[in-house]
């Protein structure tokens, strides 16, 4: 900016800043993409339509009681089958905002995502916010664990959902 004339600076300076925060958005838009809920499996899977196919979702940073069969345990088959009730209400038949983490799949395969509503709900954030499921850490994949394990003190502190009764 030194050859411009010291009225043109401003202008370019601007100019520079918009140029930066564009390219921070397009990276932003290669992590983070759109699908269509064509099903939810649990309190923390979910069946998508992404890129023309389709991809079980495992939610990053999420750990919902699981789904036995037989039932082992009444009254962790009870917090399972909320967690999967609110996972239903929040995302299914809508589309979602996929954003990855360092690793893009678990073992077993599955996407592992942090899932958005059209509406800007942070499903992750939202069961653990409100007990349906604990925080759960596993690197490298740990962009909102802060977040998330600051959720589920506040959640255990006011005994929501799953810390009711604990």
């Amino acid at each position: 900016m030194q050859g411009l004339r010291p009225q043109a600076r401003p202008l370019a300076a601007v100019l520079l800043l918009l140029l930066a925060l564009w390219g921070a958005g397009a990276g932003l838009a290669q992590e983070a993409e759109w699908a269509s809920v064509l099903r939810v499996l649990d309190g923390q899977t979910i069946e998508v339509r992404w890129r023309g196919t389709r991809e079980m979702v495992r939610y990053i940073g999420v750990a919902a009681p699981e789904l036995r069969q037989p039932v082992e345990d009444p009254d962790e088959d009870h917090w399972a089958r909320r967690a999967q009730y609110w996972n239903l209400r929040l995302v299914q038949g809508r589309r979602v905002r996929l954003e990855q983490d360092a690793l893009p799949r678990d073992r077993q395969g599955r996407l592992l995502a942090y899932v958005f509503t059209q509406e800007g709900t942070f499903v992750n954030a939202w069961l653990i916010e409100f007990g349906f499921a604990e925080a759960d850490a596993r690197p490298p994949n740990l962009r909102y664990q802060a977040e998330f394990a600051r959720l589920e003190r506040e959640a255990r502190e006011k005994a929501r959902g799953l810390w009711m009764h604990r």
